[in-house]
């Protein structure tokens, strides 16, 4: 009789835990959602405006978490933290008469023609590549835009036998998590029109065939009359232009205050190429702001400068190599164009 006690005892047990470890799983996680809620309410309804605009700013700024800064704020309580550039129609355009290409760049040759740079800020690191001879630097495109899936930066870089490349311009992310096959506004490559259309206007990075930079807001029929060769085009989702230095000017109506990966492309005096690519989202680099890239233009001397495709997707890639942390928690993203530095004489002449 006792035997068949225990026996009817012991079962009983051996169920229950599952369902006391499913329970106790089952709160943790109710706690940590709690919590999580608790961080977003301080910084969306706390005490401080200026974390608030910057919490909202960086997340609006991304395809997956954006919905992040409507969980405790509306859209009209949102428009007094967030930027919103209503300046589409922007005048000012590059004076090419600024740039003066160096004859001793174009020649010097081996590891002197490229200097890459380590870049430490107070809240993001990254890589900044000299690329002294601009004719050297041309924008690369995947296959069949909207039919085939992107490619990593690492299998554009080989796919044009480059050097280096950062990614360029934006792309189609349904809810973070597009393919990089489709890419947003105008892309320019070999004097020819990819994607956009002639008449339509954007926000252009691009380079003409003397590997002069140009950035603004143009039709794409204007790029090409300018002799750009190269383009892509980027605008941020809540509407910065893509212009951040022009003519040795700030842009300041573009330099909105949120904190995330960066890519950007800069011109000096003497024709020399900058590209930039800053990292963030993580415990040791949280991004860096539009303002941080002007800043580090500036101090590389960049009288011309444009902002490119960040978050996930910012990547270098240099001599083979992923040379700065990609973002993403799921590694490199397929992306539609990248700037690509070629070989030693293989540049546009």
């Amino acid at each position: 009789m006792d035997s068949k006690k225990r026996n009817h005892t012991l079962p009983g047990k051996r169920g229950g835990f599952p369902g006391r470890f499913l329970g106790f799983i089952g709160t943790t996680l109710a706690a940590i959602v709690l919590i999580l809620l608790g961080v977003i309410w301080v910084l969306e309804r706390g005490p401080s405006p200026t974390l608030t605009a910057r919490f909202c700013q960086s997340v609006r700024e991304t395809s997956a978490i954006r919905w992040l800064s409507n969980i405790f704020l509306t859209e009209e309580e949102l428009a007094q933290y967030v930027s919103l550039n209503t300046e589409n129609d922007e005048t000012d355009t590059i004076n090419t008469s600024l740039i003066h290409i160096s004859e001793t760049n174009v020649a010097e040759k081996g590891e002197d023609s490229l200097e890459l740079i380590d870049i430490t800020m107070k809240t993001c690191k990254g890589k900044l590549l000299i690329v002294k001879d601009p004719k050297r630097v041309m924008l690369g495109t995947s296959e069949a835009f909207g039919t085939q899936p992107g490619l990593l930066l690492t299998e554009m870089v080989a796919k044009y036998d480059g050097v280096a490349g950062i990614n360029a311009g934006g792309f189609n992310d349904e809810n973070g998590t597009g393919n990089g096959g489709r890419p947003q506004g105008l892309v320019i490559s070999d004097g020819q029109i990819l994607a956009g259309y002639g008449q339509s206007r954007y926000n252009v990075v691009g380079l003409d065939g003397n590997g002069v930079l140009h950035i603004g807001t143009m039709t794409g029929d204007e790029a090409l009359a300018q002799g750009v060769i190269w383009a892509v085009s980027f605008v941020t989702h809540d509407g910065l232009a893509s212009s951040l230095i022009i003519n040795g000017e700030v842009q300041t109506r573009n330099l909105g205050i949120g904190v995330n990966p960066r890519t950007a492309l800069g011109q000096r005096e003497d024709g020399a190429l900058l590209l930039l690519v800053l990292d963030g989202r993580s415990v040791n680099t949280l991004g860096a702001t539009m303002e941080d890239i002007v800043n580090i233009m500036l101090d590389y001397g960049a009288i011309n400068a444009g902002n490119l495709d960040g978050g996930s997707s910012s990547l270098m890639v240099y001599d083979g190599e992923i040379v700065n942390n990609c973002s993403s928690v799921t590694g490199p993203r397929r992306i539609p164009t990248a700037f690509i530095v070629l070989k030693e004489g293989e540049g546009n002449e």
